[in-house]
């Protein structure tokens, strides 16, 4: 009974309650522009400190039994900084505050809202509020860097920067691979592929740039460095993701069609992939991974049932991240050992980014996965083609490759920052867009002597 009366609730705030609650606040400010430096580096120095400096763990509870590391004690001192750079800017201008809750960052900005009410029940409460807070400090701040009046000129520019700090912090691991004779993934990262296809998108589709080819040819070398099987798999949402940018109604439709076929063949090769034993070996071969990597998808199909089992009487989720980093609190650890091994006993994510959302807050976090990737697209139907083209190819890309990682709903990570960039351009196509029709719209001065507007062009 109770899980029905959550379940009518759930359904009731987001069919009901939620439009009134958007409409009351929803901000309308114009673009921040504030300087690039110190967001970009804070952000960029956070996002990829962990690849040059991170002390291991070898139990999943060891942050709770032994205390924090000196690794994570650098990230919690890179988030206090990124903070504290923020409430400069909050005491120099207000307005700041108020930008997350400017459309289209208002629905992401409520689920970061629900994530910290999630400590309320959560199973690690204090790791559930450090997260959140983690979460919205970092997207305070990718705010910061992309939203600004000239971003759809400038979004290249700042995705290659934030790819080349990435390429640097990872070039021994490159060297390293590249004598073993290991192209792709030579720095294997589930994130950045999001980001270098973003920096493609955005040179291609994107306003005339005279680096466009430089920064084609970066998106296509961070792309290969970081792929991995399923950033590469998600290339097949580009096709539907074009058609469903068309101002054509027609073929919008067929777009959503082919994005659904798409979801559910990426869905059916993960688990399925071994009943197709040539493509097996074909993949292999061209993606330099072993043959039983790729059958079992690294494990995934063998854990979701176990994560899911352990989630599955909880409407409301365990807390925001805490759900996905201490599974173990959920199942009873020797059950895990005997269904998976004693290996799986530490997996830390569920590696699924719907399976986090609803891991955190439940059938709420699930609602907020779908308004998080439909909104997006929805407010982008209004500026130009190019824009329209580069929020859906990278949404759709986002919602295939967090079949297989945490996506935005674990934790802040850099696929946040390329969706936050996206996010941004949409709001800045929107404002052009509106701006251009209200001054074709605007009557013209009359001609002396007549009386009457000049009739518009």
């Amino acid at each position: 009974m109770l899980n029905a009366l959550i379940a009518v609730a759930v359904a009731t705030w987001f069919t009901v309650a939620y439009p009134v609650l958007r409409r009351r606040l929803e901000t309308h400010l114009p673009s921040g522009g504030a300087p690039l430096f110190w967001p970009l580096a804070l952000t960029v120095v956070f996002a990829f400190m962990p690849l040059v400096f991170t002390v291991p763990r070898e139990d999943g509870n060891a942050v709770l039994e032994q205390g924090l590391t000196a690794s994570n004690l650098v990230t919690i001192v890179l988030t206090g900084l990124t903070a504290f750079y923020l409430v400069v800017k909050v005491a120099a201008d207000r307005r700041v505050l108020l930008l997350p809750f400017a459309m289209p960052y208002l629905p992401f900005t409520l689920m970061i809202l629900v994530n910290g009410m999630s400590a309320a029940w959560s199973i690690v409460p204090t790791y559930t509020l450090y997260r959140t807070a983690e979460l919205a400090v970092f997207t305070l701040s990718s705010i910061l860097i992309f939203d600004r009046p000239d971003i759809r000129h400038r979004l290249a520019d700042i995705l290659a920067m934030v790819t080349l700090a990435w390429l640097a912090a990872v070039t021994p691991e490159i060297l390293q691979s590249l004598a073993s004779g290991i192209v792709f993934s030579s720095a294997k990262n589930n994130m950045m592929p999001l980001v270098c296809a973003l920096l493609g998108f955005a040179a291609w589709f994107g306003p005339p740039n005279r680096r466009r080819g430089r920064y084609l040819v970066l998106a296509a070398i961070g792309f290969v460095v970081a792929g991995s099987a399923a950033s590469t798999g998600a290339l097949i949402g580009v096709g539907p993701a074009l058609m469903i940018a068309s101002r054509r109604p027609g073929i919008r439709v067929a777009g959503i069609v082919l994005a659904l076929v798409s979801i559910a063949l990426f869905l059916f090769l993960m688990v399925g992939l071994s009943s197709f034993p040539a493509l097996l070996d074909a993949l292999s071969v061209i993606l330099q991974k072993p043959r039983v990597e790729l059958a079992n998808a690294t494990g995934r199909g063998q854990f979701w049932p176990t994560f899911i089992a352990a989630t599955q009487d909880r409407l409301l989720g365990s807390g925001f991240s805490a759900a996905d980093r201490f599974v173990q609190l959920l199942i009873p650890t020797t059950e895990l050992a005997d269904e998976l091994g004693r290996d799986a006993v530490f997996i830390t994510s569920s590696h699924n980014m719907f399976l986090s959302a609803w891991a955190g807050t439940g059938i709420i976090g699930l609602s907020f996965a779908i308004m998080t990737l439909i909104e997006p697209i929805r407010f982008a139907a209004r500026t130009d083609r190019g824009t329209r083209r580069i929020v859906a190819c990278l949404i759709l890309m986002l919602a295939l490759n967090g079949l297989t990682t945490p996506g935005l709903f674990q934790d802040w990570n850099v696929n946040v920052l390329a969706y936050v960039a996206v996010l941004a351009t949409a709001r800045a196509a929107r404002r052009e867009a509106e701006a251009g029709r209200r001054e074709i719209a605007a009557p013209l001065p009359s001609p002396r002597g007549t009386g009457r507007a000049w009739p518009a062009a």
